[in-house]
């Protein structure tokens, strides 16, 4: 058996990557510009970020996305609660129900984020979410 994964997103605590099959399930490409910030001209052609991007920015210290994947992000408690003490932790959930709903409502298997430069299956893309959501929401 082939080993699977995974994101460690704590001393013991991983989310397992599961496989999927690119010749039979589909595609789902995830829309990061949901949101307050998303049709707001201003915000579009300025230096300011929003949360989910300050997030993902703040989290990406292991290596770059473009060269590692998901496992540049560093995701764990003490990581995580460095980074939103300085971001709108209400607008940062918001975002984040966002994206995990665009997956909710697909039926794809597969789910792109181009952002973490990753393709994820479903349900281990919904894991991460929850985590996420759960692990963001106590700090607010």
């Amino acid at each position: 058996m082939a080993t699977l994964d995974t994101i460690s997103v704590g001393p013991e605590k991983e989310i397992i990557l599961l496989d999927f099959n690119y010749d039979t399930d589909s595609i789902l490409e995830i829309n990061e510009r949901l949101g307050p910030f998303s049709s707001d001209i201003t915000f579009k052609y300025s230096n300011v970020r929003d949360p989910l991007s300050e997030f993902w920015n703040k989290t990406e210290i292991a290596c770059v996305a473009g060269c590692c994947g998901i496992n540049a992000f560093v995701l764990w408690p003490e990581e995580i609660v460095e980074v939103v003490k300085y971001l709108d932790i209400e607008v940062l959930v918001s975002q984040l129900e966002r994206v995990k709903e665009q997956a909710l409502v697909s039926d794809a298997q597969i789910i792109s984020y181009r952002r973490l430069n990753y393709n994820f299956a479903r349900r281990s893309f919904l894991e991460l979410m929850d985590y996420l959501i759960t692990e963001i929401k106590q700090w607010a």
